[in-house]
């Protein structure tokens, strides 16, 4: 006699043939929980936000009590400021045009209605295009004092009090303290677009040479074309601090090739870290607006992604992969990791806190520090993983410890959930179509929730993910049932915690065919099974979740079942004492 029964079921592994699997291992787990070792399905999503069509990227901004989300068309990386109560709150974020930021007032009230963000401002202060120039206009030189030739910079200063680099230095002047210069000719405007400046400020050479350093003369509006400047060298104050704050790379394709900035991450110490082309960029600790070009690391291979990698950064690449940690943006260590593992795609990036994965030609990838290791491996083979996932297109989300990525290639949509910790329940399949696959999403940092952006066809809304009241259809086939010899197995026997409707659809294969298709329900305490194969029947009452098989023959079975409630046991037997001894 034979028999096969499963109280505890586990995920999938492709790479295994079917009938090599494990019992609990499933030749189909899609839309289910295992997390509790018997099928749930998984929830819908709810509802929290509409917002307009084409959005693929949100982040939520919490101020003042409220929840602002903000929403971009494109692949936009959004990060809070680095600086710990800060008085404007401000928000950065690379990937919308050129790199841009904006404090709470900008964001939340500007232009009074729309979406969020409404304002925003270019993110870093550019230089003054002209030097000023210069001429004594008071004062006399007795020849009793000591002459020292001189030079003057200027700035601009935003809003924030956030200080660029300085402008080209005016012509040397030679002049004694009792004389007084009039500093004119500088920019009251910059041709850069969205900027936030309000003030200028002056500095001085101290010491006859117009290289050397400058120290501060005083502080005028940006409208201010002409100014003077009495102040002797005793009292001059300190010297000027943002020489090489230039701003992060733009859309001036003359001194950036390859690009704006994109892929904004925070590190430690108050670092921010971006990219483009093959250069690796770094700001001033604390100071999101100053990215000087000694911050910057050229790496071999064309970066495709960035993420924190436990205490460094990892670098995801065309080619190689790199690790890149320090405390000192000026000074950080490269680590070329010895690994083949191209990322193919930069919003298949997740930082998962401690370790990265991200989508590669092979598999998964996992990085801890300069570990690297394709953890899906064991269970899928490349050539699957690349026909069945296209890994070129995946999204990936962090959600309760797991990797959520769908894919989107030409038609073919759908996801998979992948656990790190999860053993033999680490992978399973979700079903997604053209109104349900995610655009774009984000995990909450207050909540460690998922969000989902989805454009259902009718609207575009942000879905709190699988936090839905209703279930979605679970789907688990079980391994390939091998017998001694060819075996007619006939009954087939399901336990749900509920059959109400539409209740619990039964498949039964016979050496890789179906050969049985039938749905348990119930009304009250009554059973009722209809069926669509071999040949399709109306309803018909049986007094308990066991259904009778045709009479035939195989050498393997695989039972598959599929429903929107929780799945206890699935068993299949050559008799009914043998079910029910079992």
């Amino acid at each position: 006699m034979a028999f096969f029964k499963l109280t505890t079921f586990s995920g999938i592994a492709p790479k295994v043939s079917a009938r090599l699997l494990a019992d609990d291992i499933g030749q189909e787990a899609k839309d289910v929980n295992l997390d509790a070792g018997v099928l749930t399905p998984v929830k819908d999503n709810s509802n929290v936000q509409q917002i307009t069509d084409g959005r693929t990227s949100a982040y939520k901004y919490d101020f003042a009590g409220s929840s602002y989300y903000l929403q971009f068309t494109n692949d936009v990386d959004v990060v809070p400021g680095p600086i710990a109560d800060d008085a404007f709150d401000r928000l950065y974020w690379t990937g919308n045009n050129f790199p841009q930021m904006a404090s709470s007032t900008e964001i939340i009230t500007a232009g009074g209605s729309g979406d969020f963000p409404r304002n925003f401002f270019r993110l870093g202060i550019p230089a003054p295009a002209n030097a000023p120039t210069t001429s004594i206009t008071s004062g006399t030189d007795d020849g009793t004092q000591t002459q020292f030739s001189t030079s003057y910079v200027y700035t601009f200063v935003s809003a924030f009090g956030e200080e660029g680099p300085p402008s080209p230095a005016s012509t040397v002047l030679t002049k004694v303290d009792a004389q007084t210069v009039t500093i004119s000719g500088m920019d009251t405007s910059t041709s850069k677009s969205n900027t936030n400046l309000t003030k200028k400020r002056i500095y001085r050479s101290n010491t006859g040479s117009n290289t050397t350093n400058f120290q501060f003369v005083k502080e005028v509006t940006l409208a201010t074309a002409s100014t003077t400047d009495n102040t002797t060298n005793a009292n001059l104050a300190e010297i000027i601090p943002s020489t090489f704050h230039i701003a992060p790379p733009d859309e001036d394709t003359s001194l950036y090739p390859n690009g704006k900035m994109i892929g904004l991450t925070a590190m430690p110490n108050g670092i921010l870290a971006g990219f483009t082309g093959k250069r690796l960029c770094f700001s001033e600790p604390f100071l999101p607006h100053a990215w000087p070009v000694a911050f910057r690391i050229t790496l071999e291979e064309e970066i495709v992604g960035i993420a924190m990698s436990g205490s460094g950064l990892f670098v995801g690449t065309k080619g190689t992969p790199y690790f890149v940690a320090g405390t000192d943006p000026q000074s950080m260590s490269v680590v070329r990791i010895e690994a083949a593992q191209a990322c193919l795609n930069k919003r298949s990036m997740v930082d998962m806190g401690g370790f990265v994965l991200y989508a590669s030609p092979d598999g998964l990838v996992l990085v801890e520090g300069t570990a690297v290791s394709v953890v899906t491996e064991p269970i899928i083979d490349p050539e699957t993983w690349r026909a069945s996932y296209y890994p070129d297109s995946i999204q990936g989300f962090l959600h309760e410890g797991k990797y959520i990525g769908y894919y989107n290639s030409g038609g073919n949509r759908g996801g998979f959930i992948f656990d790190p910790r999860g053993g033999k329940n680490a992978f399973t399949n979700l079903t997604a179509t053209a109104t349900t696959i995610p655009t774009g999403g984000y995990t909450d940092r207050d909540n460690n929730e998922l969000y989902v952006i989805v454009d259902n066809g009718s609207t575009t809304n942000i879905e709190r993910y699988q936090n839905g009241s209703n279930n979605q259809t679970l789907t688990f086939k079980t391994k390939e049932i091998v017998m001694q010899k060819p075996t007619s197995m006939a009954f087939v026997k399901v336990e749900a915690e509920s059959f109400a409707s539409p209740g619990i659809r039964v498949k039964v294969f016979g050496d890789g065919t179906e050969i049985y298709d039938a749905t348990i329900t119930t009304s009250g305490s009554v059973f009722s099974v209809t069926g669509a194969a071999p040949t399709s029947f109306s309803a018909t009452s049986i007094s308990e979740p066991i259904l009778r098989l045709p009479a035939s023959k195989h050498k393997t079975f695989a039972v598959e079942v599929s429903g929107a409630q929780v799945v206890n046991e699935v068993a299949i037997a050559e008799s009914m004492q043998e079910l029910r001894g079992i």
